[in-house]
């Protein structure tokens, strides 16, 4: 039976997650602050912890700093209506799995716990540079990743109108998977660097993968590699090759971005996209 510890303060999300878990067939802990919830951690071990972050003795932060030196430690979603950018960032440099927003949907909260169960606890990310304007993080080459940094960088861009939240949003999570299954060849133990520049007239994204690169002419399975008379020929390449229907990414990326710039090697790419 999987165990899970809920350390929240506020008893109405308490029951209420306490509601939604009932028919999983677990085991459920709660916990009213981090300092009570350090004490519970350190008598049990848990498959799962998810946290508040601002609580009175110890708040949220503070309590992923001392779950983080145990050597196996319970994956981790934490969840809190103070969703800025120094608290995400706090909570990812902790190694916390998943950050959600209060309030919260419950069925989503739901599928989001049942499928953190389901799996391994995911490779660590690196968070290297924490500052809202400058965010780096090195994260490994697994599929996990992807939808864990598009939700970390979305989240940082809450104040942005929609429709480049959406542009870059759609571009970032393109290159980002190209990077890691291409580029990674999806090794957890290898890391694609990340780097996030937000200027006041401009948005840069840097994303560096640790494969040797490719060349244009060699992307045949991909759209922009299509003769204008065949539209859809990389469709029957990736078909032939047994590759999952795609390729789409470079071609789209470019109609949402202002500027898409790859290295010599085409293993590092840059995008821009202007704020005015």
């Amino acid at each position: 039976m999987k165990k899970v510890l809920i350390v929240d303060d506020d008893v109405a999300v308490v029951n209420l997650l306490c509601d939604l878990l009932k028919g999983d067939d677990l085991a459920i802990t709660t916990a009213s602050d981090g300092a009570q919830g350090w004490e519970k951690i350190q008598q049990e071990k848990f498959d799962l912890l998810i946290s508040d972050v601002w609580m009175p003795h110890m708040n949220g932060i503070e309590l992923l700093t001392k779950v983080r030196t145990l050597p196996d430690g319970p994956s981790i979603i934490v969840m809190s209506a103070d969703d800025t950018p120094d608290v995400l960032l706090k909570a990812a440099r902790q190694q916390a799995h998943q950050f959600v927003s209060k309030p919260f949907k419950a069925l989503e909260m739901l599928d989001l716990i049942r499928d953190t169960l389901s799996m391994p606890a995911p490779h660590p990310i690196e968070v290297v540079s924490a500052r809202p304007g400058w965010v780096e993080l090195l994260v490994p080459c697994e599929i996990r990743s992807v939808d864990r940094i598009h939700s970390l960088m979305m989240k940082l861009k809450a104040d942005l109108p929609e429709d480049v939240r959406e542009s870059v949003s759609q571009a970032f999570r393109e290159l980002l998977l190209n990077a890691i299954e291409w580029g990674g060849e999806l090794d957890a133990n290898r890391q694609v660097r990340i780097s996030y520049l937000r200027a006041r007239r401009m948005l840069l994204y840097r994303i560096t993968d640790p494969g040797k690169g490719f060349n244009f002419s060699g992307l045949q399975h991909a759209a922009i590699s299509n003769p204008p008379d065949d539209p859809i020929r990389h469709m029957n390449v990736r078909e032939e090759k047994g590759l999952r229907p795609g390729g789409l990414g470079i071609l789209m990326t470019m109609s949402l971005v202002d500027e898409l710039l790859y290295n010599e090697a085409q293993n590092e790419v840059v995008f821009i996209k202007y704020l005015d």
